[in-house]
């Protein structure tokens, strides 16, 4: 690690000396108060990485993929998340709140057109080395349901979901 770097407390992301908010989760880096945990479960939040939910691999469609396909696929994996990808880039993500909030009622009309017309594009992403406290506070401030995993070529290994999180939480909660 480079001399002078500042980690920031929320992410771990490394940020150069004397930068005010961190470049990846926007936390000031100024007034310094890390979170003060104070059960087990906040504790464990605040230390476990993303690696711990096992995250599950993805089902992933090419843009031009129709949304007839898209949402069949859904139903059948019995999964809420399907990501878009090209040439092994992750484009966008459709989830089952895409298809409430933009198809809506028209989704049998709508069914011959490509995903990518409705997908969320570049979608807020993570790595398996992210705290799950991290993990929470990007879902809650984005509505998220869903937040892809990348490697370092950012290249999507895995889709981690609220209920990932319940689950971590409800395993947490027993032990504690």
């Amino acid at each position: 690690m480079g001399s002078g770097m500042t980690i920031c407390p929320y992410c771990d992301h490394r940020n150069i000396p004397g930068a005010d908010v961190c470049e990846r989760c926007a936390h000031s880096l100024t007034s310094f108060h890390p979170p003060t945990p104070t059960t087990d479960v906040e504790r464990s939040l605040l230390r476990d990485r993303i690696r711990v939910l096992d995250p599950r691999s993805p089902i992933v469609v090419e843009p031009c993929t129709t949304v007839r396909h898209v949402l069949r696929t859904m139903v059948d994996y019995k999964i809420g998340c399907v990501l878009v990808v090209r040439d092994s880039q992750l484009l966008g993500i459709f989830s089952e709140k895409d298809a409430l909030r933009k198809l809506n009622d028209a989704a049998r009309e709508l069914g011959d057109r490509p995903i990518s017309d409705f997908m969320t594009a570049q979608p807020e992403t993570l790595d398996l080395d992210a705290k799950i406290a991290f993990a929470v506070q990007r879902m809650d401030l984005g509505g998220y349901r869903h937040i892809p995993i990348v490697d370092e070529s950012q290249h999507a290994t895995g889709v981690i979901s609220v209920r990932d999180i319940l689950r971590y939480l409800t395993e947490r909660m027993t032990v504690a």
